[in-house]
């Protein structure tokens, strides 16, 4: 028999009829039967296409991937300058006034002598000149009181000399003043100067201004030049904490219903922090990461910087409401309307949707049967939710890494230095005050005498100065011509001190026999120069890690490893093979509450209470193969350049050590098994058997990648933030 269309969808109806008849009939009786005893849906039974109306909470949310993060300080640089050192590093303490970053100095300490070279000059010439001046001005003057005399001749000649010495006097007292009104000028000017270097000087010192804990620095090498307002470190206070998440705009959340964080299994209310415009266009146009910020409370202290955020954003919510699947519903001229199995047409009237259910304000009643247009595969499987501990573990490599780095260079500035004898090797371990190298200097000669022929010219003119401001004489000028005679001897005493400590610098430059490790570490590099060889000024012979810095950097491209998460490191003892087992904590902010400036795609890890094998410790080690970019490395030297070869070879392998750790941990959640639960338009559901019929309902999912399970007993489970209970049936 030929079946029309029309008459083949009139049949496939009754179909449907007689199936949900037979499912009536069978029914799952009026109370649960213990676990093992629920009957499953037959794979054939009309369940397939039948839907009960039913109950149910309706959910439109987000969760944002989100973490608590210390509250940060970052410094800039006050000043264009070229990068010196960096005072401290993460995980250091410091305390208001620390010196956090340093500019390099040189070019105003070179300033700063010049400038005061030549006002010490001005201010002794001055002197000089002007009690010159002074001495035969009073002269002129003895002379013009004496011709006023009246038992004096007034010859027309005596009247001639009179004029001229009258002259003389006017003329002197002009140069007088006007010498006067340059000097002041030029003393203001050259004070200027000077201030203007200390302050200069001062503002190439970044100094922290709170007590706390530094997080990041800049990672720059000495002579790399720092813009004005470059961020070159952060500080954090160690108590203030922040969540920052995945950026949502502020309607996002003024608009939601509701919006909470889950921090260890715990649900705590918070507080969205939203940005200026002026705020997020700096953010912006900074390039820097935009996260949405938020406040929080907590009144036990129960939360830790580094711990793993969710935010819940539930924009909508409608509880125990009547709804049906999207699958039933559908529309004619007469409006929404759902089948109902007796056949007839139902027109109903919606509410909210959550892409897969939708409300049904009016129309039909709860336990209603209608029919759908499609097939699901039947249950095969039952679970009971329990709660328990849902984690994702972290596991990565660290790298042995020292940061803070001092270049021994041939500093001596006179005299001829020859390397006679390098004492060290690559990678030994030294104390401060090991002999790093010998070295012999030959004397210069005709500096040293050219100087002390200055030190006795100075000391003549100095005991010329004295004699001149004791004379009694002196006593009759002008109280600041005598200030100025004083200050010109104090300004000739300076300078005899200053060049008496440059022959004392060149003597002992001509006394140096070695170079020193400036503290305990390991030597990192050490000049391949041969004995014998001729060092040029400020050449560099050898730098020391120092280990007091001992770190290991671990890469963070995933943004997984947040400030304040506690690591597990790992090795194998060099003496027994054991493996070895020590705490470790992230000790850097690479993300998150950070410029962009100070953003990084690795991190600082600090090993708690241990020494490390290796590296520092291991005369064996090459430390050069830990250190991928040390902050304090001579630019253009061969060290650097041997450093970015291994550090594109991703050479630094050989002092490595496992890490491991948690990037979640959720405390006495609900878990749920990952098989159980559907996904649609990213809202997650799970069908579930309440004793007398299965309801496929929606709950909140934790965790940004709610996809993302883990294995639990060999079982993959999810966790869910909000919608299900323990004891709950699920079918699947």
């Amino acid at each position: 028999m030929h079946l029309t269309g029309r008459q083949f969808k009139k049949s496939k109806r009754v179909l449907a009829l007689l199936l949900s008849a037979v499912m009536l009939m069978g029914g799952c009786g009026n109370s649960a039967k213990p676990e093992e005893e629920i009957a499953l849906i037959d794979p054939v039974s009309s369940a397939n296409v039948t839907e009960t109306v039913s109950r149910r909470t309706l959910y439109d949310y987000d969760v944002l991937d989100g973490g608590v993060f210390p509250i940060i300080t970052e410094y800039p640089a006050a000043i264009g300058m070229k990068a010196a050192d960096i005072g401290y590093f993460p995980g250091q303490r410091v305390t208001s006034g620390s010196v956090l970053f340093s500019g390099d100095m040189k070019d105003y300490y070179d300033q700063e002598r010049s400038v005061r070279d030549s006002l010490d000059e001005l201010i002794v010439s001055y002197a000089e000149s002007r009690r010159v001046n002074e001495i035969k001005l009073r002269e002129l003057n003895y002379f013009i009181e004496a011709r006023d005399d009246e038992n004096l001749p007034n010859s027309p000649y005596m009247q001639i000399i009179v004029q001229k010495a009258l002259f003389d006097k006017e003329l002197l007292e002009y140069t007088i003043n006007d010498n006067d009104m340059v000097y002041n000028l030029d003393v203001a000017h050259y004070n200027t100067l000077l201030n203007r270097i200390a302050e200069n000087q001062a503002r190439r010192l970044v100094r922290s201004y709170m007590n706390g804990t530094v997080v990041a620095v800049a990672s720059v090498n000495p002579g790399t030049l720092i813009s004005e307002g470059t961020n070159v470190s952060a500080v954090t206070d160690g108590h203030s904490l922040n969540i920052l998440a995945e950026y949502r705009n502020a309607r996002d959340f003024e608009n939601a219903g509701e919006y909470y964080a889950i921090i260890d299994g715990k649900r705590y209310e918070i507080t969205h922090v939203p940005y200026s415009s002026a705020e997020y266009s700096a953010l912006k146009a900074s390039g820097s990461e935009v996260y949405s910020v938020f406040r929080f409370e907590d009144p036990e202290g129960a939360v830790k910087v580094g711990q793993k955020a969710n935010i819940v954003l539930v924009k909508d919510r409608k509880e125990d409401v009547l709804s049906v699947s999207n699958l039933a519903i559908h529309r004619d001229e007469g409006g929404y309307y759902v089948s109902l199995v007796s056949g007839d047409k139902a027109y109903i009237t919606k509410g909210m949707t959550d892409g897969v259910f939708t409300e049904v304000v009016s129309g039909i009643n709860e336990g209603d049967v209608l029919l759908l247009d499609s097939y699901t595969e039947a249950p095969e499987n039952i679970a009971t939710l329990s709660r328990g501990d849902f984690y994702i573990k972290y596991e990565g490599t660290g790298y042995l890494y020292y940061p803070d780095i001092t270049n021994i260079s041939n500093n001596v500035k006179y005299g001829t230095v020859t390397l006679t004898l390098k004492n060290v090797t690559k990678g030994q371990r030294v104390k401060r005050g090991d002999v790093i190298a010998y070295v012999s200097v030959a004397e210069n000669s005709v500096i040293l005498e050219e100087l002390t022929l200055k030190l006795t010219r100075l000391g003549e003119r100095r005991d010329r100065a004295q004699a001149a401001y004791d004379d009694p004489s002196t006593y009759y000028l002008d109280k600041d011509v005598q200030e100025k005679m004083k200050n010109a001897v104090s300004t000739l005493d300076r300078q005899i001190q200053s060049v008496s400590e440059q022959i004392q610098e060149i003597q002992a430059s001509y006394s140096v026999t070695a170079f020193y490790a400036p503290c305990d570490g390991v030597v990192g590099y050490i000049t391949e120069l041969s004995d014998g060889a001729v060092l040029k000024a400020n050449e560099l012979i050898a730098t020391v890690a120092a280990d007091s810095a001992e770190y290991l950097y671990a890469m963070n491209e995933s943004k997984i490893l947040m400030y304040g998460m506690d690591l597990i490191g790992e090795y194998n003892d060099p003496n027994t093979g054991e493996t070895v087992q020590f705490p470790a904590t992230v000790s850097s902010v690479s993300f998150g509450p950070i410029s962009s400036d100070l953003a990084t795609d690795r991190v600082f890890v600090m090993p708690v209470g241990v020494t490390l094998p290796g590296g520092a410790h291991d005369p064996n080690a090459e430390i050069s193969a830990e250190i991928p970019n040390g902050y304090t490395i001579v630019p253009q030297n061969p060290y650097e350049e041997w450093l970015l070869q291994q550090e594109a070879a991703n050479a630094p392998a050989k002092q490595s050590y496992k890490l491991t750790g948690y990037i979640e941990y959720e405390t006495d959640v609900v878990l749920v098994p990952a098989k159980a639960v559907t996904f649609s338009n990213d809202q997650a559901y799970v069908t579930v058997f309440d004793g007398e019929k299965y309801v496929k309902i929606g709950f909140i999912a934790g965790g940004a990648n709610p996809t993302k399970s883990v294995m639990i007993d060999n079982v993959a489970y999810i966790w869910a933030a909000e919608g299900l209970e323990e004891g709950m049936v699920v079918v699947y």
